[in-house]
């Protein structure tokens, strides 16, 4: 169960010493005694229960920041740090901030990274799947954003597979654009209809026919369900493109994208194929896989069946945090000089 305020006011004060046990944060729970409810974690292979404050002195959001700060096994910033010891604390931070089927994907693809932060070694866990295309494919994704994760909180200098392009299986067409690509196509747009719509491509990921369709309010863009592939209304938040929406309407595909392949001198590719490649890209940046799909618009993978169904949350400071990253990426190749 979820700890509520409502379900802590309504407590019996019995003495029966029972506990309640918080879903949202693993061995954080309640005891009841005749005197009040106190807040308690359970600590150590042992389990010791430790009582950190009574309530309501100490509120429920407060015990449970209090709670954090004792059970997460996260040792000191720009320590050493071994990599089962900080896939534990990887994981005890997952299990706070994302859904349990998020935790238990990483849970079963992350038991296979090796006890070494060595790149061969990495690699060689990764090649050892290449008979199971799919399942490498998530097995990339979820190595990116667990030593990612592991940058950003300073237990290791830099992801030694930074860069690593996913390996595994993708659906049918396989084209991802490289950087140079990517950079040689923006740099070959300039201010007519067309480019802005290859320009939404690249940042947004959106479907092309469904660009037209946006409505922007607080820089959040929606596109109405009757206009979606999925049939679902899509809001996701937006930045660099908000100097290119409205998307304008346009006809003349097929000239017009030739021009762009003489001009930038990429061929062999689709504009869906920048739609797969913003994907790619955000694996490769540590974008979490739910977060992508959320983006996107999926509804298959992470989202499919009963999780699309009961799971409403809108994911919207997640992708804005992911987007800036991503963002923040793209400015970047597309202000360097080499790539």
């Amino acid at each position: 169960m979820k700890l509520t305020d409502l379900f802590l006011r309504n407590l019996q004060l019995d003495g029966s010493k029972k506990r309640y046990f918080d879903d949202a944060i693993p061995n954080f729970g309640v005891r009841v005694y005749k005197s009040g409810v106190s807040f308690i974690v359970l600590q150590g292979s042992t389990r010791k229960s430790t009582t950190i404050g009574k309530y309501p002195a100490l509120s429920l959001k407060n015990a449970r920041t209090k709670a954090i700060a004792i059970l997460q096994p996260l040792a000191p910033k720009n320590a050493t740090i071994e990599p089962l010891e900080a896939l534990r604390a990887f994981l005890f931070h997952c299990s706070v901030k994302n859904k349990p089927r998020t935790v238990k994907d990483y849970t079963r693809l992350l038991k296979r990274f090796p006890d070494s932060w060595d790149k061969q070694t990495i690699l060689t866990t990764l090649q050892a799947f290449r008979s199971t295309p799919g399942e490498l494919s998530h097995l990339t994704t979820a190595f990116q954003v667990f030593l990612n994760w592991c940058v950003h909180n300073g237990y290791i200098e830099q992801n030694p597979i930074a860069g690593l392009r996913n390996q595994g299986k993708i659906n049918k067409r396989d084209r991802v654009l490289s950087e140079k690509e990517l950079k040689a196509i923006w740099n070959s747009l300039s201010e007519d209809r067309f480019s802005t719509i290859v320009k939404l491509l690249i940042i947004t990921g959106q479907r092309k026919g469904e660009l037209v369709h946006i409505s922007i309010s607080d820089n959040i863009a929606t596109i109405p369900a009757e206009y979606t592939k999925n049939g679902l209304l899509h809001t996701f938040p937006v930045d660099m493109a908000l100097p290119y929406l409205p998307a304008p309407t346009f006809n003349g595909w097929t000239k017009a994208k030739a021009r762009l392949d003489e001009s930038s001198g990429v061929t062999g590719w689709t504009l869906h194929d920048l739609r797969r490649t913003f994907a790619s890209t955000h694996a490769r940046l540590g974008t979490p896989i739910h977060v992508v799909e959320k983006m996107l618009n999926h509804i298959s993978g992470t989202f499919s069946g009963v999780a699309g169904i009961y799971n409403r949350y809108s994911y919207l400071t997640e992708m804005t945090e992911a987007l800036a990253v991503y963002e923040n990426h793209l400015n970047s190749l597309i202000q360097t000089d080499t790539v």
